[in-house]
């Protein structure tokens, strides 16, 4: 018998105005009152020992601290199910850890069959109360649904309560030695004394180190999987933002939100580099781990580059609706330049009517072989011809 310990990210329908917030009790508080008429649910506040205190304490960001802990009694009725929190974090995410015991031995052992178990929990006992969640009214700095900029998430994204993807960690025997769990672990992205890391599936060496890897594998979970989505919704932009297929007219409003996304973006790695050197201990060298296991560096390098290239193609679509714009009001006064021809044309074939000029030889002998109405008509072709020929050439 084995005993999983599953680390799930998921979209939930809870997004916080981050700058706004204090410190995490305010958080805890305004959470717990928001869902307080949610029977399926009991909230808690996480037990990470934060701050200075002593060397089991961290010192991160309310950013990468959940802002409370979801207890939810339906999946006890999974005999399977051995334990079950909702770490509930910043921007629609949330971590969710359970403990799925199977029956089977490690060399027999069906990730992707895993995988779609809790897949399935998830979206039995879960998605029922994220959708309770989404009809709820938060409060500021709570960010209702509809009113989300950062990410564009439609209602079934939220609720749905299907894993991002679905990490597997097993603690090693006694009685085994590590190499017994590699045919499991597959491939092994960075090693410690306490923990081998891989992409999917990794393997405690020890126990008693449960709480400090917990504490960390929560937190990177919740960091990558908030960063994959900013990658993937930078990638979207760019298409979006292509200058040959892009509607003009919607530009200024997506302009905006792209400005508070690199905002946005901005303050997680200012959180990001605060939560690194914020831990502490044992977590520091754990956390380091999974940053070179996972490449984070490299990744926010991608996305710092995605980032530029997104601006860069706003900003020629910007400068090129600038150039349509001056184009546009430059012609116009042009137009309207040129419509003074037009008067001049009706004040001579007025003065030619009305003032004697036999005994001279000028334009208005010119004037009067032409119909006035000729002469009008003429006129305005030629006003029309000089406004596009403006318009055409102007750059």
């Amino acid at each position: 018998m084995l005993e999983f310990e599953i680390y799930a990210p998921i979209n939930i329908p809870i997004n916080w105005q981050s700058e706004l917030i204090t410190d995490n009790e305010q958080r805890y508080d305004i959470l717990k009152k928001h869902l307080s008429s949610i029977r399926e649910v009991n909230t808690q506040k996480h037990c990470w020992p934060m701050g200075y205190g002593s060397l089991e304490h961290d010192n991160f960001p309310e950013f990468y601290q959940p802002c409370a802990i979801l207890e939810i009694p339906a999946f006890e009725a999974e005999k399977e199910i051995s334990h079950v929190k909702l770490y509930v974090y910043d921007n629609c995410l949330a971590v969710l850890h359970l403990g799925l015991i199977a029956n089977a031995d490690i060399t027999n052992i069906d990730d992707l069959v895993i995988s779609k178990r809790v897949e399935d929990l998830s979206q039995k006992y879960l998605a029922p109360i994220l959708k309770l969640i989404y009809q709820l009214n938060p409060v500021s700095p709570l960010i209702h649904p509809s009113a989300y900029k950062f990410f564009n998430h439609n209602k079934d994204e939220l609720i749905n309560a299907r894993p991002l993807w679905v990490a597997r960690m097993l603690t090693q025997s006694k009685s085994l030695s590590a190499e017994h769990y590699l045919g499991w672990l597959k491939n092994i992205d960075a090693k410690s004394e306490i923990l081998q890391l891989g992409s999917g599936n990794s393997l405690l060496k020890n126990k008693k180190y449960f709480s400090d890897v917990n504490r960390i594998m929560v937190m990177s979970q919740f960091h990558a999987a908030l960063m994959d989505r900013v990658e993937n919704l930078l990638k979207d932009n760019l298409k979006k933002f292509n200058g040959n297929y892009y509607h003009k007219n919607t530009l200024d409003s997506s302009f905006s939100n792209q400005q508070f996304r690199n905002d946005h973006i901005e303050y997680i790695n200012i959180q990001i580099s605060a939560a690194a050197s914020g831990a502490q201990g044992r977590r520091r060298e754990l956390l380091q781990q999974f940053n070179i296991a996972w490449g984070v560096n490299e990744q926010r390098e991608r996305i710092y580059q995605l980032m530029n290239l997104t601006q860069a193609r706003i900003d020629r679509l910007l400068q090129e609706k600038l150039r349509l714009q001056n184009r546009n009001i430059q012609t116009l006064l042009a137009f309207i330049g040129s419509l003074g021809i037009i008067s001049l044309v009706i004040d001579l074939i007025d003065v030619e009517n009305n003032v004697g000029h036999d005994k001279t030889a000028g334009l208005l002998d010119l004037i009067q072989f032409f119909s006035a109405e000729d002469l009008i008509t003429l006129t305005v072709i030629i006003v029309v011809f000089i406004t596009f020929y403006f318009y055409k050439n102007h750059e």
